[in-house]
C-alpha cells in the first residue's frame, strides 16, 4: 500500500525540514512555503493531510483552510493547525472551522506521529464509509450505528472504575425526557445521543483515562479534546439528528465556563444540558481512578450547589426529583409510551436490538483479550481450579513478565509496547500443550498451567528456552534496553490450593528475580510449614514475623523472602548508626489487605503496591529508609523518630494513598514498633 501523503505549510524552512525530518520515514511529505502555493498544487494532487501554519504572509492558514473548505473536492482533507500561539481563542478558532487538531510550536515529535496516525485512521474510516453509502446508503448507516455502539461499550471497559458509564448516563436522560413529556422519538434520540457522548474517549490513552494522579497540563488538554474527537466521529450519522450535540457539548456549563467553546445558558443545546446533568451525577456516584464513590446525599447536594452555575436550573430540579423517587437501572432501556407507531419506529426497533446484542457480545468479549486472543484472567482461573478440584492433580505454573515494560510504553509509546505484548504471546503459544491452561494476566504478564506433576529437569529446560527465545522474537524492535523477559515457577503441592495461590507464589518467584538481575527465572521452593503459613496469613507477614526477622544475628534467607538480602544489609547499616549515636528509631509496615477474600487479582495488586510506594516516598525524610518486603507488603524505617510521629507520617501516607488509589475492595494498614539495635 502506498504511503500516505502529507502537505506541511510553513513559511519557515526550519519548521519545515524539521516536520519532514520526523515524518519522512512513514509518509511521503510535500513541503510549500505559502498558502497559495499548496492551494494550486492540491488542486493537481490531493493530499491525505494538511499540517498548516495559522501565521503566514499574505495568505494566512485560516485563510487557506476557509478556501479549502469552500472547495468540493479539497473540503474533505483534514487538517492539523501548526502554530506557535498557545491563546485558548486561536484554538477554539481552528477546532470551530472543522480543524482535527491543533499542534503547538515547537513540537514532541513523538506527539506529533501519534496524532497524525489516529487522524489518518478516523479519516480512513470516513472514507471508507463513504464508499459504502454510495453502494447502499441505507445499510451502512444501520453498519455504522452497529460499529459505534459496540466502541461505545469498549471506551467505558476501558477504565474499570467507569464501566456501564454511558448505558447509566442514557437511562438517567430517558428518565428526566420521560419526566418532561418528551414524544416518544425525542425519547429516543437522547437516549441514542446520551448513549455515544463519551465516544470520543476511543483516542484517549488507557494511562491518562486511568491515571491515578493528577494529570498533567498535555494530558488534561487531551482528555478535554474527546468532546471534538467525538462529534467528528458521529458527524456522518444521519438516523439521529443533532446526534452530535451530546458529544460536542456536554462540558459546556450554564454559567460560560465549560469547554470546549464555553458556551453559557440556551447556547448550549437542550440535549446536552440534559446529558450533562446526568454525566456529572453518574461520575460523583461511581468510583473513579481519582476519586471514590460518594453516596446520593452528597450527589444530590452537589447537583443543588451547581443549579444555575454549572447546570440548568430547570432541568436539574428535574433531576433532582427522579433521584428523589428512587431511580433504578435496568439491563435494557424500557420504552413505556402510549403513543401511536410513528416514522422511523423500525430504525428505532434496530437500534434497540444494537444495543441489547452488543452488551451480550461485550460480556462474551471480556472472557478474551482483545489483543492476543488469549483467555483473560478470570475464564483461567475457573479452567485451572475446576482442574485441581480433583484432589489427586497437581500441576506446574508459569508466570512470565516483560523487563522494563513500563519504561518501553512511556518512552517508545503504547503501539511498540503492543508489539512487545504480541510477540511474548507468539511465543507463549509455541509452549501450549494439548491439556495446558494459558491468559493474559495482566498488561505483560502471561501464564501457562501444565496438568500433572513436572520434573525440575523438564522446567528448568522449558524457562531457558523461553528466555532464549524472547531477545530473537523482539529482535527488529528498536530501543535503547535490551528487551528480555522473567519468569516466575511454582508447582501444586497441596489438594487445598486454587489457582490464585499458585498465581501469587510465581509472583513471589517473579519478584525475587525482578529485583537480582531480570532476565531470569526462579522456581518457589516451599516446605510444609511455608505452605501452612501462606493458608492462614496469605502471603503477607505479620510485625512480629518482621521484627524477629530483622533482629536475629544470622537470619536464615528463605527462598520467597524476596527482597529481604537487600533490606537485611540496609537494617544492620542502620542498626549500627542507631547503637552509635542512641537515637529512637520506629519501624512501619505497611500491609495491602482484601475487603473480599478472594477477589484481588495481580495486576489489582501491582497498581495499588505502587501508589503506595509513591506515597510513602513522598512523605519520608531523607535518612529514612522504605524498601518493599513483599508482593503486599512495604516496610519503612524512621531514623530518630518516637512512636507520634510515626503514627502521624503514616496516617499522612494512608490519606494521600485513599486520594491516589481508590479500589473498594482493597484496604491499607499498617503496624508501628520502636527498633533497637543490638549492641
Amino acid at each position: 500500500m502506498d504511503k500516505k501523503l502529507i502537505y506541511i505549510v510553513d513559511d519557515s524552512k526550519t519548521i519545515l525540514k524539521f516536520a519532514e525530518g520526523v515524518l519522512i520515514g512513514s509518509y511521503r511529505v510535500a513541503l510549500f512555503q505559502s498558502g497559495q502555493e499548496a492551494l494550486d498544487q492540491m488542486r493537481a494532487t490531493l493530499p491525505d493531510l494538511v499540517l498548516l501554519d495559522i501565521n503566514m504572509p499574505e495568505l494566512d492558514g485560516y485563510a487557506v483552510f476557509q478556501r479549502m473548505k469552500d472547495s468540493a473536492e479539497l473540503k474533505k482533507v483534514p487538517v492539523i493547525f501548526l502554530t506557535a500561539d498557545t491563546k485558548q481563542e486561536s484554538e477554539i478558532m481552528g477546532l470551530e472551522m472543522g480543524a482535527m487538531d491543533y499542534i503547538t510550536k515547537p513540537f514532541a515529535p513523538m506527539v506529533m506521529q501519534s496524532r497524525i496516525a489516529r487522524i489518518l485512521e478516523l479519516d480512513d474510516l470516513r472514507k471508507h464509509l463513504e464508499q459504502l453509502v454510495d453502494a447502499k446508503a441505507d445499510e451502512i448507516q444501520k453498519i455504522f450505528i452497529q460499529s459505534i455502539t459496540t466502541i461505545t461499550y469498549a471506551v467505558d471497559a476501558k477504565d474499570r472504575y467507569t464501566k456501564g458509564h454511558s448505558v447509566r448516563v442514557a437511562q438517567y436522560c430517558l428518565a428526566i425526557a420521560k419526566k418532561l413529556s418528551w414524544s416518544k422519538q425525542d425519547c429516543l434520540n437522547l437516549y441514542y445521543t446520551a448513549l455515544l457522548h463519551d465516544i470520543g474517549k476511543i483516542g484517549i490513552p488507557d494511562s491518562i483515562l486511568n491515571k491515578p494522579v493528577k494529570l498533567t497540563d498535555e494530558e488534561y488538554r487531551l482528555i478535554r479534546n474527546h468532546t471534538i474527537m467525538g462529534a467528528n466521529i458521529l458527524q456522518p450519522i444521519t438516523m439521529v439528528p443533532q446526534i452530535c450535540d451530546g458529544a460536542k457539548y456536554h462540558h459546556e456549563r450554564y454559567d460560560g465556563k465549560g469547554y470546549p467553546f464555553g458556551l453559557k445558558g440556551d447556547e448550549i443545546p437542550y440535549a446536552a444540558r440534559i446529558i450533562g446533568i446526568a454525566d456529572a451525577y453518574d461520575a460523583i456516584t461511581s468510583n473513579r481512578i481519582y476519586e471514590k464513590a460518594r453516596v446520593t446525599d452528597y450527589a444530590v447536594n452537589e447537583l443543588k450547589k451547581g443549579r444555575g452555575a454549572q447546570f440548568d436550573p430547570y432541568l436539574t430540579d428535574v433531576m433532582l426529583e427522579i433521584i428523589e423517587s428512587g431511580f433504578e437501572f435496568t439491563e435494557t432501556p424500557q420504552f413505556e409510551f402510549e403513543a401511536e407507531r410513528e416514522d422511523g419506529n423500525e430504525t428505532d426497533s434496530f437500534i434497540v436490538q444494537v444495543c441489547q446484542k452488543t452488551e451480550k457480545d461485550v460480556h462474551k468479549a471480556e472472557d478474551v483479550d482483545s489483543l492476543t486472543g488469549f483467555p483473560i484472567r478470570k475464564s483461567f482461573e475457573n479452567s485451572v481450579n475446576a482442574y485441581l478440584d480433583n484432589p489427586s492433580n497437581r500441576g506446574t505454573m508459569f508466570l512470565m513478565d516483560v523487563d522494563n515494560f513500563l519504561y518501553v510504553n512511556k518512552n517508545y509509546g503504547h503501539i511498540a509496547g503492543d508489539h512487545i505484548v504480541c510477540r511474548l504471546a507468539d511465543i507463549v503459544r509455541t509452549y501450549i500443550e494439548a491439556d495446558s491452561y494459558v491468559c493474559r494476566v495482566s498488561g505483560d504478564e502471561f501464564a501457562i498451567f501444565y496438568q500433572d506433576g513436572r520434573s525440575e529437569e523438564w522446567i528448568r529446560e522449558v524457562a531457558e528456552s523461553m528466555l532464549a527465545d524472547f531477545p530473537k522474537a523482539v529482535s527488529d524492535i528498536d530501543t535503547d534496553h535490551m528487551l528480555s523477559i522473567s519468569i516466575g515457577i511454582s508447582c501444586s503441592k497441596n489438594p487445598l490450593e486454587r489457582c490464585k495461590d499458585l498465581l501469587q507464589q510465581c509472583d513471589k518467584a517473579l519478584y525475587y528475580v525482578k529485583n537480582n538481575g531480570k532476565n531470569s527465572y526462579q522456581i518457589l521452593q516451599r516446605s510444609s510449614n511455608d505452605f501452612n503459613e501462606s493458608q492462614s496469613k496469605g502471603f503477607q507477614i505479620d510485625m512480629a514475623q518482621l521484627k524477629s526477622r530483622l533482629t536475629e544475628e544470622a537470619p536464615a534467607l528463605g527462598a520467597y523472602s524476596v527482597d529481604y538480602g537487600n533490606f537485611e544489609k540496609i537494617y544492620r547499616l542502620i542498626a549500627r548508626s542507631l547503637s552509635r549515636e542512641k537515637k529512637d528509631a520506629q519501624i512501619i509496615l505497611f500491609s495491602i489487605t482484601e475487603n473480599i477474600h478472594g477477589t484481588m487479582d495481580i495486576s489489582d495488586l501491582n497498581e495499588a503496591m505502587n501508589v503506595l510506594e509513591r506515597c510513602i516516598v513522598g512523605s519520608l525524610r531523607k535518612g529514612d529508609v522504605t524498601s518493599r518486603y513483599s508482593s503486599s507488603q512495604q516496610v519503612v524505617i524512621m531514623i530518630d523518630s518516637n512512636q507520634e510521629n510515626g503514627h502521624m507520617i503514616a496516617e499522612r501516607i494512608i490519606a494521600n494513598y485513599s486520594r491516589m488509589y481508590n479500589n473498594y475492595n482493597v484496604d491499607l494498614v499498617y503496624n508501628i514498633e520502636q527498633i533497637i539495635a543490638k549492641k
